[in-house]
């Protein structure tokens, strides 16, 4: 499980109410009993496309409550419940290199095939409508010309610690579009996780 996440716990009227459930999916799949979302984040991805053709990505992590509040407690230095610049670049410090160890959670397919961990080109945290945000953003190797390459995304904990989905509005967007490209969403259960049982979202740049 990721190390820097706090851990969202159920009140005890809660714990008391999910108990059967929890019990029947234990004894039918003992890894219930040791993971499940402690972390929920609701991501936006961007594609930037120049010239008919992809060169890279932003993706936009919202974070709920819980774990706002925790990442206030520790890097909102002056107590103002904003990220200044320099306190960014602090929670940088303090939680890239976790995320690092799992891949930023993104899976960048090209024509299929996983293209391995890809380094942030920057990065910044803030606070947006209330709630924490991350901001990465990565560029490709090359750019890629998604009439001839199939480019998708795909942003999940496989440790299922944090739970991440694509937000209810705005969840894909195109910067620098031309007529006939945009994104569609997915499911992806080629990729599907913890036992198969979670099937993440993949998001595929198309151009017609």
């Amino acid at each position: 499980m990721a190390p820097f996440l706090a851990e969202k716990m159920a009140t005890p009227s809660m714990r008391h109410a999910l108990l059967p459930i929890a019990l029947i999916l234990t004894s039918f799949w003992p890894q219930f009993a040791h993971a499940h979302p402690h972390v929920f984040i609701d991501n936006r991805l961007t594609f930037f496309l120049a010239d008919g053709k992809v060169s890279g990505f932003r993706t936009d992590w919202r974070f709920d409550e819980i774990f706002t509040e925790d990442l206030l407690s520790q890097y909102d230095s002056d107590g103002d419940r904003q990220f200044s610049p320099a306190e960014s670049e602090q929670l940088k410090a303090g939680t890239l290199p976790n995320l690092a160890a799992f891949r930023y959670f993104t899976y960048v397919y090209l024509a299929g095939k996983d293209l391995g961990k890809m380094e942030p080109a920057d990065f910044k945290a803030d606070i947006t409508d209330g709630a924490a945000r991350f901001v990465f953003t990565y560029r490709l190797p090359h750019p890629i010309n998604p009439r001839q390459e199939t480019i998708a995304v795909s942003i999940y904990d496989q440790e299922y610690y944090v739970e991440v989905l694509l937000a209810q509005q705005s969840p894909v967007e195109v910067e620098g579009g031309s007529a006939g490209c945009g994104a569609k969403v997915a499911d992806d259960p080629e990729h599907a996780y913890f036992g198969g049982f979670v099937i993440p979202q993949i998001v595929t740049m198309t151009c017609q």
